[in-house]
């Protein structure tokens, strides 16, 4: 724990660095990043298909290598994962709904003692998105995630993808989501045995932000069909994933 806690304070002072670099007013506009890692007061009920799979996942964890960790873009994932990855048994974490501080509280009361996965997928960030929260932050809460990832699989490459674009005409806080991306990116550049993947916005999106429906995603604008998940499962391999 206290490597980890050690850790963490070196990817929030780096953040700082990289937000100061950004320019005064940003840099004083920028909030306490440590909201976006307070895991301990962001406690909430994992879904009905992670309490149903989490026992097996348990008895059965020596059998997977490949685990993805985040929000409802990672759980509703499940029905194209074999597809998605066909030669790799997947461990699939992920909890829609999920806010960074969710996902850390979660990742802390893990119990996968047996689980030594080869790597992981991290997607996780769109739920912080708001108008109240800098980029600094959401990035704080992208990168202590990772860094839980890290502290708890050692052995394994982590790949981070970016925030996906969502929402009206697909670009639903862009001023925040953009720059967090870029501020995950740097900050991740250094920390070994990860791979930050940013994903091509505009052929997940079909297009420039506008308003026509796009058929890789739902009518909601947030969440993904199955053309998604192939572009997504396309970026993870050209960035060295084993599929």
């Amino acid at each position: 724990m206290l490597r980890l806690f050690a850790n963490l304070v070196i990817v929030l002072a780096c953040i700082f660095l990289i937000v100061g670099n950004a320019g005064p007013s940003f840099a004083q506009e920028c909030p306490d990043p440590t909201k976006a890692t307070n895991a301990s007061a962001q406690q909430k009920q994992p879904s009905k298909r992670y309490d149903r799979a989490l026992p097996s996942y348990r008895d059965k964890s020596a059998r997977y290598n490949l685990a993805l960790v985040g929000d409802s873009l990672i759980e509703l994932w499940q029905p194209w994962i074999k597809d998605s990855f066909p030669t790799r048994p997947v461990m699939n974490l992920g909890v829609a709904g999920d806010t960074t501080q969710n996902a850390l509280y979660r990742l802390d009361g893990l119990n996968l003692p047996d689980f030594h996965p080869a790597d992981v997928v991290v997607l996780i960030g769109t739920n912080n998105l708001g108008a109240k929260t800098a980029p600094c932050a959401v990035a704080a809460g992208v990168v202590a995630v990772v860094s839980k990832v890290r502290a708890l699989w050692p052995g394994a490459h982590i790949y981070a993808l970016s925030i996906p674009p969502r929402g009206k005409r697909y670009a639903f806080y862009e001023d925040v989501r953009i720059p967090a991306n870029q501020f995950v990116a740097s900050s991740l550049a250094e920390m070994p045995g990860v791979t930050f993947v940013q994903m091509n916005d505009d052929m997940l999106r079909c297009g420039k932000p506008s308003d026509k429906e796009c058929s890789n995603y739902k009518p909601d604008h947030l969440h993904f069909n199955e053309g998604a998940y192939k572009l997504i499962t396309s970026f993870l391999a050209a960035a060295g994933l084993q599929l």
